[in-house]
């Protein structure tokens, strides 16, 4: 039985992969580093210490901790003001419907987004209400692609790892999950996702009655 549905945001909840893309552009020429939407695919779910560190390397520019955190931060003010122009037809399609039904199913369901910005976003498009709970990144020992943010969220509602479903985008938090005994679901493209126990292409194909026909599959 499920118990607890786990979300990430950015490319599963709202289209934001843009304001992404634009933001770490951004911040990748100022450095000097290379940065294609291709690797915005790739670099999807992972925080923004990860990110910088990443850019660096690719470059050689070797930077002290405080150093990456400026960087991190400039990117996360870009980001911040591209999020003034959010609104509600950035909620990918299907996905609001998917909240109310999970939510008339008395499932609980908990926010996992390696943003900091993730009450923010749901607040703004009025979606806080459907969670429990939002992970706060800035507690984690470790982000994605480590679990932790995901065995926290079950903490908090006290859930069994098999009974939750965790919903992601990125390959990063799909290799979180994998590292966990919950049942996974990866939207996207699938030369990313393909080791999600229910893979979908696009957010209009998941149904809670979709997850729950898979997740008994999964558990038999």
């Amino acid at each position: 039985m499920v118990k607890l549905v786990i979300f990430d945001l950015d490319g599963v909840i709202v289209d934001t992969v843009d304001f992404y893309y634009t933001s770490t552009k951004k911040v990748a020429d100022e450095m000097g580093a290379p940065f294609s939407k291709e690797d915005n695919l790739y670099f999807q779910g992972r925080s923004r210490k990860s990110l910088v560190e990443e850019l660096s390397s690719r470059i050689g520019l070797s930077l002290t901790p405080h150093e990456v955190l400026e960087w991190g931060n400039k990117r996360n003010r870009y980001y911040q003001e591209l999020l003034n122009d959010l609104n509600e037809e950035h909620i990918l399609p299907g996905m609001k419907d998917l909240l109310q039904a999970i939510h008339r199913e008395g499932i609980p369901m908990v926010l996992a987004s390696s943003s900091s910005n993730g009450r923010r976003v749901l607040n703004q498009l009025n979606l806080e209400h459907y969670f429990v709970h939002i992970v706060d990144p800035a507690t984690l020992e470790k982000g994605k692609p480590a679990p932790d943010i995901f065995l926290k969220a079950a903490e908090f509602v006290g859930a069994k790892e098999e009974e939750c479903v965790a919903i992601e985008d990125g390959l990063a938090g799909l290799t979180g999950i994998l590292a966990t005994n919950m049942f996974s679901v990866g939207v996207g493209p699938y030369e990313y996702l393909k080791k999600a126990n229910l893979h979908v292409e696009d957010t209009r194909q998941l149904t809670v009655e979709l997850m729950k026909k898979k997740y008994r599959e999964w558990t038999k």
